[in-house]
């Protein structure tokens, strides 16, 4: 493709022509072809078994959240078991075990009809590698340490979880206060930055909050080390205040959470419909200016809608995320999002990226694997790569590995395929320039609308 080549895309729906130019860019490297998906643990069928043995011949039961560590050791919340299960990348000792690779072998948690049966709904590991767990049910946030020692000021022993938040009733109060004398309130989501911080969605409260690794300052406030805070949201459940202080804005059932290199926070804002972020620092992402300690929408336009096609802007009044329930930032930026309503994987790049053989242009979304509905009315599905049920968790492994949990069909699955890999370039120059103005009345019609993607146009 050389530069001062652009392609247009026109879309029809609901009244409005959305023109969007495309990037011009030169010397792009070829991208990678698509691979059939992986399945890395479950056999499809829900139940518990199978420790001990290969992950593929597992049964797990609606696995939520999932997480990598940096040697390629696969964490999963087998919601439905009450347990966290590994599959090894090496053998090796941790956690105080014998593990073996490619062996799945349950790591925290017990059989659900024990009375200390703890349901996780979501899991990360630290650069320690010591693994956070969340359980919604029991309104704390636990750690797994791989090694003994001393964490959040205390010591703890390798392979003996401990409570980081919460007493374990609902509740609102505690910021400023040692994390584990705070209440929670059906915590969803977790993510730890690389300071040590543990971030919490506090979904009830609709809130995010913090636990402090050490002292410091964050958001440009002082924190204590082991004390927890309100990083984000009101306590009241709205769509408020965005492009503003990250805690005078609102935000409603906050999920998933994400951390980049540099700190920002990735909020799954499942009520509002959208992806959010709380800089850490003052920056733009991918188009959207966000100052330092403030939230801003980088994800999705607040409503429910049909995916109209790839490469619209997605922040655009076609960047619909209806469900966003796992998020991924790889480390050049490029955001991933599960949503398990339209059963797909999306993707926003940060970099021009080449994805499925072709240019994805920074601040667009596209669809990395799973539904795309497609037909003049959207009233049809096409599958990309392959056809998923309610992608839910989504984790990015060593070398930019993709792996994401199917809730309904009960297991884990790395997509080969969809390795997105920067593209090579000698110029790049954005050219996108959002024009919206109303369709006259005669083309309203919905018989037909034309999509021009890649360098053909599709009509349906």
């Amino acid at each position: 493709m050389t530069a001062g080549r652009a392609r247009l895309r026109t879309v029809a729906e609901a009244g409005l022509t959305v023109v969007v130019g495309v990037a011009a860019v030169t010397a792009l490297t070829a991208g990678s072809a698509g691979a059939s998906p992986v399945t890395v643990a479950g056999t499809g069928r829900p139940g518990f078994g199978g420790d001990g043995g290969a992950a593929r011949n597992a049964r797990l039961d609606a696995p939520g959240g999932i997480a990598v560590d940096g040697a390629g050791d696969l964490f999963v919340a087998d919601s439905g078991n009450c347990r966290v299960r590994e599959v090894p990348s090496r053998t090796q000792v941790s956690f105080g075990m014998h593990l073996h690779r490619g062996r799945i072998v349950t790591v925290f948690g017990t059989s659900c009809s024990s009375a200390s049966a703890v349901v996780p709904t979501a899991v990360a590991v630290d650069r320690r590698g010591d693994l956070f767990v969340v359980s919604a049910p029991e309104n704390r946030v636990y750690e797994l340490p791989v090694r003994s020692g001393r964490v959040f000021g205390r010591t703890v022993r390798a392979g003996e979880p401990a409570v980081v938040a919460g007493t374990g009733k609902p509740g609102d109060r505690g910021d400023g206060m040692r994390a584990t004398a705070a209440t929670l309130e059906h915590p969803e989501g977790i993510a730890v930055d690389g300071a040590g911080d543990v971030l919490i969605s506090d979904t009830g409260g609709c809130r995010v909050r913090m636990v402090a690794g050490s002292n410091g300052v964050r958001f440009g406030r002082p924190v204590v080390g082991g004390d927890i805070y309100t990083v984000a949201g009101t306590g009241t459940c709205g769509s408020g205040g965005d492009g503003g202080p990250a805690l005078e804005a609102e935000l409603w059932d906050p999920g998933a959470l994400a951390v980049d290199a540099a700190g920002d926070v990735f909020i799954a804002d499942q009520g509002n419909r959208t992806v959010r972020v709380l800089a850490s620092h003052t920056r733009t992402f991918d188009g959207v200016p966000v100052g330092a300690g403030d939230l801003g929408t980088v994800v999705g336009e607040g409503s429910y809608g049909p995916y109209l096609a790839d490469g619209l802007s997605a922040t655009s009044p076609v960047g619909e995320v209806n469900f966003p329930s796992g998020l991924a930032v790889a480390s050049n930026g490029n955001l991933y999002v599960t949503d398990g309503y339209m059963q797909v994987i999306r993707m926003v790049p940060s970099v021009p990226t080449v994805l499925h053989g072709r240019l994805a242009e920074p601040g667009s979304l596209y669809t990395v694997a799973g539904a795309r509905p497609s037909g003049s009315l959207s009233n049809s599905t096409t599958w990309v790569e392959t056809r998923m049920l309610d992608p839910t968790g989504i984790a990015l492994g060593p070398g930019g590995r993709l792996y994401y949990s199917d809730s309904a069909a009960d297991v884990v699955r790395e997509l080969p395929g969809v390795q997105s890999t920067p593209a090579t370039v000698r110029s790049y120059q954005r050219r996108d320039e959002w024009k919206v103005r109303p369709l006259p009345a005669p083309a309203l019609s919905t018989r037909s609308a034309a999509f021009v993607l890649g360098d053909a146009m599709v009509s349906s």
